[in-house]
């Protein structure tokens, strides 16, 4: 029973937005993908529900136990959403309808997708959802309005929401961004948590490595729209295999054991899909760059339990 992705394409026109995409994910796993703003990560996740717009062009391979999602269509892929695999939104504040209490949002997400019971059962379900995200308060919050609510507490309403259907899979988008350190720690336990006891895969989407260390049991690297590099967390933070690995650690801040330092960053910033350099994506910002690598695009490569793109990996 597995979540996944390969050779996956993703284009608008002529211009590629994701090229050969990889990512899988097992039932009760968190994976981790990751890599700067416009590397690619969001269209990877929201490919899995296919909420793509329509203008942009999907190819390639996507299967949940078992299940073709780019076939899906119509009423089956209306059920499929959110009972098989749920997303949490980037933002919850432009997820959630202000002029609807969160309450009703969740049991409207109930409804939508087969709920029978009578009202009073409604609210108990939608209470017992609160509960499991960690709400306070469940039988008040549910009258709220979002901006009764903080960003931590709009970010459980949303978890709550993906959780209504028992999906097997939740992708989580960037969830604990707008969070400061301490309710973004809170969030990421509460994912966890659920993660282990619903046996529920659980992708999670960021930028930050230290989110990255803190949540993840395996790590999709992603730059450019390619998937760069592969592999346990442990192995990725002991010996990253590409050099973007290797920056993105380098540059994350250490939250406890480091004297302070100042952080090295990685120059330049990652190319408009359009405007893409001949050979690795990489080599206009790489330490490591030789003249191969400004000709040619390097293949993916299996090393042990792991994958790189790289023509000169940190063996």
């Amino acid at each position: 029973m597995s979540l996944n992705i390969s050779s996956l394409s993703i284009s608008a026109g002529e211009v590629k937005l994701v090229v050969d995409g990889e990512l899988s994910c097992e039932r009760g796993e968190r994976v981790a993908l990751v890599g700067e703003s416009g590397s690619g990560k969001s269209l990877t996740g929201l490919s899995v529900l296919k909420l793509l717009p329509e203008n942009l062009n999907i190819e390639g391979k996507i299967e949940v136990d078992g299940t073709e999602v780019l076939k899906l269509e119509g009423e089956e892929l209306r059920r499929f959403r959110w009972e098989k695999v749920a997303m949490v939104f980037q933002d919850p504040s432009s997820s959630l309808n202000p002029l609807m209490t969160v309450g009703e949002q969740v049991a409207e997400a109930l409804i939508y997708h087969g709920f029978k019971g009578s009202k009073e059962e409604l609210k108990e379900k939608v209470v017992e959802l609160f509960k499991m995200a960690q709400i306070p308060e469940a039988e008040k919050r549910i009258n709220a309005y979002p901006h009764h609510l903080s960003g931590g507490l709009k970010q459980r309403v949303a978890i709550a929401m993906a959780l209504a259907c028992s999906p097997n899979y939740l992708i989580a988008d960037e969830p604990t961004t707008a969070l400061d350190v301490t309710v973004q720690k809170r969030i990421l336990e509460l994912l966890k948590e659920l993660s282990k006891k619903r046996k529920m895969g659980t992708v999670l989407i960021t930028h930050d490595m230290a989110v990255v260390e803190e949540f993840a049991e395996r790590v999709f690297v992603m730059y450019s729209g390619f998937t760069v590099e592969s592999g346990s967390k442990e192995e990725i933070f002991r010996k990253p295999l590409h050099p973007y690995t290797e920056g993105l650690i380098a540059s994350s801040p250490k939250l406890t054991g480091i004297a302070k330092r100042r952080l090295p960053a990685i120059p330049g910033n990652v190319p408009e899909p359009s405007n893409r350099p001949e050979g690795c994506p990489f080599h206009p910002r790489c330490p490591k760059v030789k003249e191969v690598c400004r000709r040619e695009l390097p293949p993916a490569v299996k090393i042990e339990n792991r994958t790189v793109r790289c023509f000169f990996p940190n063996y």
